[in-house]
């Protein structure tokens, strides 16, 4: 008899388990002597480690692909790729504060082919550096508006942008900034963003094949805490 675990559906503290015969695949199984119910106390299974979600995090922030990251943990990819989407799910966009300043940039990739190319726009704090807001889309002004619209909510101070002309129609001409070396931050996370993420590589054979998975790998990269339990 085992007293060490509790029980999965009545989480009795006082609940023993007796054998119960075993699976299919040779594991002993265990039944409540409480509610009955039929457990298996040691799963084989490195899905199952308590700490899995955040060394999914860790790898991600480190730039690792999904095969990589299935191959060291040792699941499926299948199986990290829906912890991904939980773990993005319950990550939540931080609060931009009223009267900053920004800096806005844009990024061009694919999803899934070349022929079908995409565009990141987010903003930085220009003091901070956090990202303050993503959106991935074609390169018109409604993917543009998606980051532009938040930041003038905000009622930023100034926004800092390349020349590309479609910013003129779409933030006031008070704040809109094009100077020279304003977008310097933005530029450099850039450059952090093609280097730790390769499927936003210019020259690679890694690439995403599903833009709800890229978003996902974004929030995580930009907004978790490796510390924080998800």
């Amino acid at each position: 008899m085992i007293t060490t675990y509790k029980c999965s559906r009545c989480v009795g503290e006082n609940s023993g388990f007796i054998k119960y015969g075993k699976t299919n695949q040779g594991k002993q199984r265990y039944q409540c002597k409480i509610c009955k119910r039929i457990n298996i106390l040691d799963y084989t299974y490195n899905a199952y480690e308590k700490d899995i979600n955040q060394k999914i995090i860790l790898f991600t922030k480190e730039g690792l692909g999904i095969r990589s990251t299935a191959r060291i943990l040792k699941i499926s990819a299948t199986t990290l790729l829906k912890r991904i989407l939980i773990i993005a799910g319950k990550i939540v966009q931080p609060t931009i504060k009223f009267y900053q300043s920004y800096e806005l940039d844009e990024m061009r990739f694919f999803v899934r082919k070349k022929s079908n190319p995409m565009w990141l726009v987010y903003a930085i704090n220009k003091y901070t550096k956090e990202v303050s807001g993503f959106y991935i889309g074609k390169r018109n002004n409604k993917t543009l508006n998606a980051v532009v619209k938040t930041l003038i909510r905000s009622k930023a101070r100034k926004i800092y942008t390349d020349k590309l002309k479609n910013y003129k129609y779409l933030i006031p001409k008070e704040i809109h900034k094009t100077e020279r070396f304003g977008t310097n931050g933005i530029e450099r996370q850039n450059l952090n963003l093609r280097i730790h993420l390769k499927r936003l590589n210019r020259k690679t054979i890694c690439f995403s094949k599903n833009t709800l998975i890229l978003i996902s790998i974004l929030k995580i990269y930009f907004w978790s805490r490796i510390e924080s339990k998800y």
